[in-house]
Parts: structure tokens; sequence; C-alpha cells
């Protein structure tokens, strides 16, 4: 009799200890924060081919860079720039939002000398804009990509912003 109640003692033991193990292992956050951690370092890193017309429909030219790439130097277009730097800029937006979920959006923001200062002391404003809004009332996490362009001397900032499911 006794070694059946230490048996069974020993068995709850094991099967505490066991449970608390697997508790213990289970990831303790997935939300959005995670994801749009995930998702800036897919920006930096995935790479795509962007086919764009140069000079109407016969004339077409490709281009494959990181998405990162891509951004910066569609939000480089000007606003008085030739058709085939705006049909770039629409193709890169099209391909990137296409990665994109409905609950993210992308800022691209550029140096410029007409712009307060942000936290680091540059002056930047935002020139392109991929995904959505979120409401005013949403939960917002946010991630950063500095893409170098011009051998190092300018920095394009590209923020890639995730809200919770909630406040859509």
């Amino acid at each position: 009799m006794t070694s059946t109640v230490l048996d069974v003692g020993l068995f709850l033991l094991c099967v505490s200890a066991s449970v608390g193990t697997v508790v213990g292992i289970a990831p303790t956050d997935t939300g959005p924060e995670t994801h749009t951690d995930d998702l800036a370092d897919r920006i930096a890193t995935e790479t795509a081919t962007v086919s764009y017309e140069t000079h109407g429909n016969a004339d077409h030219r490709r281009h494959h860079a990181t998405l990162s790439e891509h951004l910066a130097l569609a939000a480089l277009v000007a606003e008085d720039a030739t058709r085939s730097e705006r049909t770039y800029q629409r193709a890169v937006s099209n391909v990137v939002g296409e990665r994109l979920d409905p609950r993210t959006g992308v800022a691209v923001r550029v140096p410029s000398r007409d712009e307060t200062s942000d936290a680091d002391g540059e002056r930047r404003r935002t020139t392109m804009t991929v995904g959505g809004s979120p409401s005013s009332t949403a939960r917002v996490w946010t991630a950063v990509v500095d893409v170098p362009i011009d051998r190092g001397e300018t920095t394009v900032r590209i923020v890639v912003r995730r809200w919770d499911r909630a406040a859509v």
C-alpha cells in the first residue's frame, strides 16, 4: 500500500514538473511588435524585381534590389520627375504594398533642409507612404530601417508601423 501511494506521489510530481517545463518553453509574446521587427527585417533583406515603363508601352525596365533599396530610391523621386521615374515609384509602391497586410504601413523619410529636426538631429520629411494608417486610438508598434545612399553620405529612413487588430 505504501509503495502505491509513493508511486502515485512520484508520478504527480513528475507530471507537475513536466507541465511547468512545457509552459516555460512556450513563447511569451507573439503580438504585433514581434511581427513589426520581423517585417522590418524582411524589408531590409527581401529582394524583388520591379518592372516599369520608361517611354510608353514599348520600353520596359527591370530593377532588382532589396525592398528597402527600392523604397529609398522611389522616395527620392521628385514631384517634377519624368514619367519613367513616377512609373517606377508607383511600381515600387505596388510591389511593397502586396507584401503588407491591412494593419501595416510603411513611411519613407528622406533628409531635408526645410523640415524640423527629428530625434537624431537630422531634418527629414516623409515623401512616400505604402499601406494603411492606424486609427487614432490604436496601439502602434514601430521599427526603423535606415538605408544609406550616395555612398553612405545620405540615409533614407523607413519606418514600419503595425497596429493591433482591435483598433481596425
